[in-house]
């Protein structure tokens, strides 16, 4: 299973609008320089989840993109239907597939797999909401900022002990 371009490049400016400690409002073109998002790909990317409720525009000056609510009310889910609609990994679900379905007892079985799989799937990316995201994000950037002031403590210790 494979998401789109246009869902992960989402997550990636929700990540950024929440996670960056700034307030005020992001311009379209900041995130697009920021994330190496191209611009008009981008510009599609914010009027859906504008539209989705994820996030709210202030025009004007010094305008731009925020979250329009807490990060912590906005699943992985959410996201993934702003951007490329119901979830619905196979066409199983399709009158078609379903007749299928009910003539060959082995697309019965996938049928079976694949309703476990998309519940499984589902129930995660509901239960993971961008806050979860971005303390994981802060973390990874604390622990790898420790270990370069480590790394240069000890390279620093080494060239002492040269001279």
């Amino acid at each position: 299973m494979k998401f789109s371009a246009k869902f992960e490049y989402a997550l990636l400016v929700l990540l950024y609008l929440k996670c960056e400690p700034d307030e005020a409002p992001t311009s379209g073109r900041t995130l697009s320089e920021k994330l190496s998002i191209p611009y008009r790909f981008l510009e599609q990317i914010l009027a859906d989840l504008k539209r989705a409720g994820l996030v709210r525009s202030i025009r004007g000056y010094q305008g731009g993109y925020q979250l329009s609510s807490h990060p912590a009310k906005i699943s992985i889910r959410d996201i993934y239907e702003a951007t490329d609609g119901k979830f619905e990994p196979w066409d199983c679900a399709q009158a078609e597939a379903q007749a299928k379905c009910n003539t060959s007892f082995n697309q019965c079985v996938i049928h079976a797999f694949y309703q476990d799989f998309k519940l499984t799937i589902d129930s995660l990316m509901r239960k993971y909401t961008l806050e979860m995201l971005c303390t994981t994000a802060h973390r990874m950037k604390t622990e790898t900022a420790v270990a370069q002031v480590e790394k240069l403590k000890s390279d620093l210790q080494e060239e002492l002990q040269k001279q």
